[in-house]
């Protein structure tokens, strides 16, 4: 009796024990996946061995009358008459500056501005007008009005530019030419759907080149910023990845996410040890997991996730890389998470997402 009284006792304890466990686990808890790489956009200058198959310029459909569209080419003075002063102008590494109207969680646009008038522009969010095309709007729709082509060939006077779309961008981030304007359609593979498009001038697509390139002529020469440059830049991306994030968290009917410092600096330090020692990975060979990164930093947490990204031109391609990769979108539209805090350091990008431990009232 004595003996089943003393087993009963200790299966209590067990049971105990286990339940301490499971919780000491959530509290650390972290999602991780793999690291992504951006897409291929390596550039080559023509030769005997590779030809740009044709000279003329790839048809394009007729530019829109309507919408943001009409805004590239336009003069700054113009673009603050109508929209107003912006709540952040932030530079880029491409010359442009950001002009970024976060208007609402249902419509945000980052204008590009160079020499006083408007050469890109970016835009999220299902309340903006994107003619020809809407937010929301079906591949299988897309494809049926537009003419979509897996070379696309750019002229000015500076030479000929032909741009290769590989399958996978042709079913998540269509180039389609619009009179003497170029559309990038972002498409989510899982819904089919147009979640956010960017519009750019010609000399500006060149620029990017966000595609793989083929020349024939001459490539404008790049400037590679300075350190405090770089810093700005970096910067700007950490706040327009927020953005782009909750927007698409809105969308999704996911809860929107707080800003935080101290979660910040740990994504920073991880993005800037990844480009110092030239590794790529949430596994940091000084500072361990991002559960050891965030405890050394005190960041109080019980969930915490990680998306990381290299190569991808700026902000709005990186999230837009995040949003078609199964694990990295798990995380990205993750319920459970309160704060976000992003880490920019050139071409690598980090993420660190938490769901904070509730003050003790």
């Amino acid at each position: 009796m004595r003996g089943g009284k003393f087993l009963r006792t200790v299966l209590r304890i067990i049971i105990i024990l286990v339940i301490i466990l499971i919780i000491s686990i959530y509290q650390n808890y972290q999602q991780e996946n793999e690291p992504l790489k951006g897409p291929e956009t390596q550039t080559l200058k023509e030769n005997q061995e590779s030809d740009i198959k044709q000279s003329m310029e790839t048809t394009p459909g007729e530019r829109p009358t309507s919408g943001l569209s009409i805004w590239i080419g336009k003069s700054k003075n113009k673009l603050m008459d109508n929209f107003g002063e912006p709540i952040r102008v932030e530079p880029s590494s491409y010359g442009y500056d950001w002009w970024v109207y976060p208007i609402s969680s249902s419509q945000y646009i980052q204008f590009g501005v160079e020499n006083n008038k408007v050469v890109t522009l970016y835009t999220i969010g299902n309340e903006v007008d994107v003619s020809p095309y809407r937010l929301g709007q079906s591949l299988e729709d897309i494809y049926r009005f537009t003419i979509v082509d897996a070379e696309v060939i750019v002229n000015d006077d500076s030479g000929s530019y032909q741009f290769e779309l590989s399958e996978e961008d042709l079913n998540t981030r269509l180039l389609v030419s619009l009179g003497e304007i170029y559309a990038q359609l972002y498409l989510d593979k899982f819904t089919g759907k147009l979640t956010s498009i960017r519009f750019l001038d010609k000399q500006t697509l060149v620029k990017l080149h966000p595609y793989e390139m083929m020349y024939r002529g001459e490539l404008e020469e790049e400037i590679e910023p300075t350190e405090e440059e770089w810093d700005n830049v970096n910067q700007a991306r950490e706040k327009q990845i927020f953005d782009i994030s909750n927007v698409i968290r809105h969308d999704f009917e996911k809860p929107v996410l707080e800003w935080d410092e101290e979660t910040s600096m740990v994504a920073k330090g991880h993005s800037l040890e990844m480009f110092e020692l030239d590794y790529f990975s949430h596994e940091s060979p000084n500072l361990g997991s991002l559960a050891d990164r965030l405890e050394m930093e005190e960041v109080p947490f019980k969930v915490a996730g990680e998306n990381i990204a290299s190569e991808y031109i700026d902000a709005p391609e990186a999230v837009h890389g995040w949003l078609n990769s199964e694990g990295h979108r798990k995380i990205l539209l993750e319920e459970k998470f309160t704060h976000l805090g992003v880490g920019v350091y050139r071409r690598y990008y980090t993420q660190n997402f938490i769901e904070k431990l509730k003050d003790p009232e």
